[in-house]
């Protein structure tokens, strides 16, 4: 059973990570009990980043969001899962003027739009079963519909 992973932050204002269900203290002051949840990961790379932007001076944080482009706040801003509305853009968005998929340029979608799930794979094959799409070489569809 996986466990999901909390971002906290302390009434001394520092925010940390820990387990679901873990006994946390406050990495700065020690404190256990005035403690607040403020977001719930289920990766730890996720909970990660979210602690070190959570610390950030609000200074520095207002402008490392000013330099960075729309494309690249796309890129940070990851989804667990995809809705299938999103999918199907992405698959379009994938899709060159031939009306040809291929894998790669898949991923590269999705890891713009910061999909991580479902996989690129996982993509194509609920693509094929449905008939939306027809392989056409090794990593190569072709849409049908």
């Amino acid at each position: 059973m996986e466990s999901n992973w909390l971002l906290l932050r302390c009434k001394c204002g520092q925010s940390f990570g820990a387990r679901q269900g873990a006994t946390a203290s406050c990495s700065r002051c020690g404190e256990t009990s005035q403690i607040t949840t403020t977001a719930v990961f289920t990766d730890s790379a996720k909970l990660t980043e979210a602690v070190a932007k959570a610390n950030l001076p609000s200074e520095i944080k207002d402008e490392i969001n000013s330099r960075l482009g729309e494309k690249k706040r796309k890129q940070l801003t990851t989804r667990d899962r995809a809705s299938s509305a999103m999918v199907h853009r992405i698959l379009k968005q994938s899709t060159d003027e031939r009306g040809i998929l291929t894998l790669e340029s898949l991923r590269n979608s999705l890891d713009l739009e910061g999909v991580c799930e479902p996989s690129a794979e996982q993509i194509i094959g609920m693509a094929e079963l449905q008939g939306v799409v027809q392989r056409f070489s090794q990593e190569e569809w072709k849409w049908l519909a």
